[in-house]
Formats: structure tokens, sequence, C-alpha cells
């Protein structure tokens, strides 16, 4: 048996790329030094993946029912105190429902692709995860499945 202590254990994050009329959400934490990011979050124990990005997700945006088009991008990251964190982002529909910030975020902001370098996010490469997602939006869009 492989000795389990030198594997890297992590904590696991799963964020929602929402585009609308060609703009992506971003939303801003309460704590504004924390910078800019996705919605979404982690799972809590004992729950499945999919059960945690919904709970998560209703909770952030107030979103009963969205689809989940899948994944866009990943990463892997340290926080400053070293704590691991594995990112996943997922392209998500919602056209009609109004959004409904919980008390974590203190703004939001529907931002054109163009403008995505401008700010400043809570994950290392959270500006090309969004990227993709605009990538993935574009392509569904052009074969007339969104």
């Amino acid at each position: 048996m492989k000795n389990i202590e030198r594997f890297e254990k992590y904590i696991v994050s799963q964020k929602a790329v929402l585009i609308r009329d060609s703009k992506v959400l971003i939303v801003e934490f309460t704590n504004k030094k924390m910078g800019w990011d996705i919605p979404g979050g982690r799972l809590d124990k004992g729950e499945t993946g999919e059960l945690a990005f919904r709970r998560e997700i209703e909770e952030e945006l107030g979103f009963r029912e969205f689809e989940n088009l899948g994944v866009v991008d990943y990463d892997i990251w340290f926080t400053s105190d070293n704590i691991p964190i594995c990112g996943i982002a997922n392209l998500i529909r919602n056209d009609n429902d109004d959004i409904q910030l919980s008390l974590e975020h203190g703004d939001m902001r529907w931002i054109d692709e163009e403008d995505i370098d401008k700010y400043k996010y809570l994950w290392p490469e959270l500006r090309r995860m969004i990227k993709k997602g605009f990538e993935k939006y574009k392509m569904l869009k052009e074969l007339n499945q969104i």
C-alpha cells in the first residue's frame, strides 16, 4: 500500500461563470481587500459535488434553478497560509432570475470580455478561467445549444 502521507490534501471550490448579454457576472467580497470573484464556494462535509454547487449558487445568487453547462477550467494554488485549493469553474445558464447577493458579497458587476483584465481577483488564474468560460459560451451559441 502506498504511503498516503506523501499526497497533498486540498480544498475543492466550485465556481460559476454566468454570462448574460455577452457580459460575465463578477462579485466583490464585503471585505474588498480580497478582490473580485465569481459566485460559488466549497463543499460542506458529507455533500456531493453537485449538491454543494447548487447550494452555493442558491446562497450566493438566490437561484433555485440553473443549468450547469459543464466545466470550463480548473486550477490548483496555495493560499497565503499555504493551504492548497482546487478551483473548478463551471459555465451556468440562468437567463431570467434576478440576482440576490448574499451578505458575503457587497457588490457585483456585469463586465465585457475585454474588461476582464482590469480587475484584481481572489484566484490567481481567475482571468484565464473566465476567458475560457466565454470561449465555451460562444461555442455553444454557435452550435445553437444555448
